[in-house]
C-alpha cells in the first residue's frame, strides 16, 4: 500500500473532511491523526461531542489497518466492531488520536486508539476490529450471507419537552438528526444521507453511525429525567457492531433504556436503513446524568 496515497484518500473522504481530520503521521501498523477544534464539532459550551471522538477512533483504527493491506479490486473491507470509553472532556481544543495495530490476522485486524489533547490529557480510549476479506479466496462466501430486518419501533408518543433543543447542538445539527420520538426511556432519531456523511465507498460513514448511536442512547436517557440544563451529563462508553452498509438512504435509530441505576443509564440501540429496512448497526450506550 502506498502510504502517501492512503493519507490523501483518507483526508479527502467527505466525512473526514467535514470533521477537519488531518493525518499527522502514517507508518506501517501505526497512524496519528488530528481533529482541530471547530464549533460545529461540539456540544454547547465548546465541549467536543462524543460522536466526534468515536468517529476519529473508528476512522483511525481503519486507517491503521489499511497500512498493511494490498489495495486489490476483490478486497472487501469493513469495521466489525467499535468500543469507546470516554475519560474526559475536550473543551475548545484539538484532539489527537494515535492508532496502533495490536494484531493482524488472516482477515481481521485489531487496533487500539488513544485520544488525547495536545497537553496530554487523555480524552478517550478505543478498540477497532477491522476485516479485510478477499472474495476470490473462498467461492462459497457469496452464498453464506444473512441479513435481518429491524424490529418495529414502539408507537410514537409526544416527545419529552426540550427534545427539539437536543438536536440543535452544533455537531448533531450538522449531521441533520431529527427527533421522531423521545419519551419514557425510548428515543428515535432519523439522520439523512448526504455527501458529507459518506465514506470512501459512498456509504454512510461508520463514524456518523457511531455518533447517531451515541446521540440516540443519550436522548433515551434524557427522556426519563427530562432535559434540564442544570443536570450534568456525559457518555461513559459505547459499543457498536456494524452489520451492512447504508448506501444512498437515510437511517433511523431506535434506543431503549434497559436499566437505570441512579445516575447511570444503560441503553440498547438499533440503526436501520429507512429504505431497505435492514439493520445497519447495533450498539449499546452507557450514559450518565447527574440529577441535581
Amino acid at each position: 500500500m502506498d502510504l502517501d496515497a492512503l493519507r490523501a484518500r483518507y483526508e479527502q473522504t467527505p466525512y473526514h473532511a467535514a470533521l477537519g481530520v488531518r493525518v499527522e503521521s502514517i507508518a506501517p501498523e501505526a497512524v496519528r491523526v488530528r481533529v482541530p477544534y471547530k464549533d460545529d464539532n461540539s456540544n454547547p459550551g465548546r465541549a467536543l461531542h462524543g460522536g466526534v471522538s468515536a468517529s476519529t477512533i473508528v476512522s483511525a483504527g481503519a486507517l491503521a489497518a489499511w497500512t498493511g493491506l494490498a489495495d486489490t479490486p476483490d478486497l472487501e473491507t469493513s469495521t466489525l466492531d467499535l468500543s469507546v470509553n470516554y475519560l474526559a472532556a475536550a473543551i475548545g481544543e484539538d484532539i489527537v488520536a494515535s492508532a496502533e495495530v495490536l494484531r493482524r490476522g488472516k482477515e481481521i485486524v485489531y487496533s487500539e486508539i488513544d485520544v488525547r489533547t495536545d497537553a496530554g490529557k487523555r480524552i478517550a480510549l478505543g478498540l477497532v476490529t477491522y476485516r479485510a476479506f478477499d472474495r476470490t479466496a473462498n467461492s462459497a462466501a457469496a452464498e453464506r450471507q444473512r441479513t435481518a430486518p429491524a424490529p418495529p419501533a414502539p408507537a410514537a408518543e409526544e416527545p419529552v419537552r426540550g427534545a427539539s433543543a437536543f438536536v440543535m447542538a452544533p455537531f448533531i445539527a450538522r449531521l441533520g438528526m431529527q427527533v421522531e420520538q423521545a419519551s419514557g426511556g425510548a428515543a428515535v432519531l432519523n439522520m439523512p444521507f448526504t455527501p458529507a456523511h459518506a465514506d470512501p465507498t459512498g456509504a454512510m460513514h461508520e463514524g456518523a453511525l457511531a455518533a447517531l448511536i451515541d446521540s440516540t442512547g443519550a436522548l433515551a436517557s434524557w427522556s426519563i429525567t427530562g432535559l434540564d440544563i442544570r443536570f450534568k451529563a456525559s457518555t461513559v462508553g459505547i459499543h457498536v457492531n456494524y452489520h451492512t452498509p447504508a448506501r444512498d438512504e437515510a437511517v433511523r435509530a431506535h434506543a431503549r433504556t434497559l436499566r437505570r441505576n441512579n445516575e447511570i443509564f444503560l441503553n440498547q440501540v438499533t440503526v436501520s436503513g429507512c429504505t431497505s429496512g435492514l439493520i445497519v448497526a447495533t450498539g449499546s450506550v452507557t450514559y450518565r446524568i447527574v440529577v441535581t
